[in-house]
C-alpha cells in the first residue's frame, strides 16, 4: 500500500463552469501531473490541525442530492459528495485556503 502526505485540492479548469474534481496533491508533487484524483476505494485522512483528525475513511462517492448546497462564496459545485459527509462540509474542506493537510493511502 502506498502512503502519501500532502493536501486537499479542488481541481477545476476553465470551461467547466465551476465544476470541481476532488483531488490530492502529494507534498513531493510540483504540478498538475502529480495531482491525484480521488476515487472510490482510496483511503483518506483529513487533518484540521496536526493533532486533530477532521475525517478519516474510505472514499465512497455518492450523487449529491438536488437540495444539497454549500455556503461558500465561490461559484463552484460538484455532482458528488462523500457518503456520510454533508455536501457543505465536503466542499468546504476542499476549498480551504490554506489547503487542509491530509494523507492518502492507495492499494498497490
Amino acid at each position: 500500500m502506498k502512503r502519501y502526505f500532502g493536501k486537499l485540492e479542488a481541481y477545476y479548469e476553465q470551461g467547466w463552469e465551476g465544476m470541481i474534481v476532488f483531488s490530492f496533491m502529494p507534498d513531493e508533487g510540483n504540478g498538475l501531473n502529480d495531482l491525484i484524483t480521488l476515487q472510490d476505494g482510496h483511503y483518506l485522512t483529513i487533518y484540521e490541525t496536526h493533532e486533530k483528525t477532521l475525517w478519516s475513511g474510505k472514499i465512497k462517492f455518492i450523487k449529491r442530492g438536488f437540495f444539497d448546497k454549500h455556503k461558500l462564496t465561490a461559484g463552484i459545485w460538484s455532482d458528488s459528495k462523500q457518503k456520510g459527509v454533508s455536501y457543505a462540509d465536503w466542499m468546504d474542506w476542499f476549498w480551504r485556503k490554506p489547503p487542509l493537510k491530509a494523507t492518502l493511502k492507495l492499494e498497490d
